[in-house]
């Protein structure tokens, strides 16, 4: 399923994924150099998360996690500012796309 209103990934990130345990990985490109990539990935369970309009007229999102041993995790990421492919959920998989970056947060 394409997501394509910010409203409605807010919602699937409150129904689906908030106060339970998912592997996250979170790919993160290098923006001089698009070949390089950064990519994190552990378990953790979603406490907590924030859309924000950004300088930029995209939007930021704020993801907070507590990992396995309880410990903070912030994932900031720009996402599209227009309501367009801005994730897909599919079988407990949930792959949001940022401007420079995707998390995946599969259950």
């Amino acid at each position: 399923m394409d997501i394509q209103q910010h409203e409605r990934l807010l919602r699937l990130l409150t129904d689906e994924f908030e106060n339970k345990m998912a592997t996250v990985t979170f790919t993160q490109w290098d923006t001089d150099s698009e070949d390089e990539e950064e990519e994190t990935q552990f378990a953790g369970k979603l406490v907590g998360y924030k859309l924000t309009d950004n300088e930029f007229e995209e939007k930021d999102l704020l993801l907070l996690f507590a990992d396995e041993e309880a410990e903070s995790v912030e994932i900031l990421m720009e996402i599209p500012g227009e309501e367009v492919d801005l994730a897909t959920f599919e079988n407990g998989r949930l792959a949001i796309f940022g401007t420079e970056a995707e998390v995946v947060l599969e259950k």
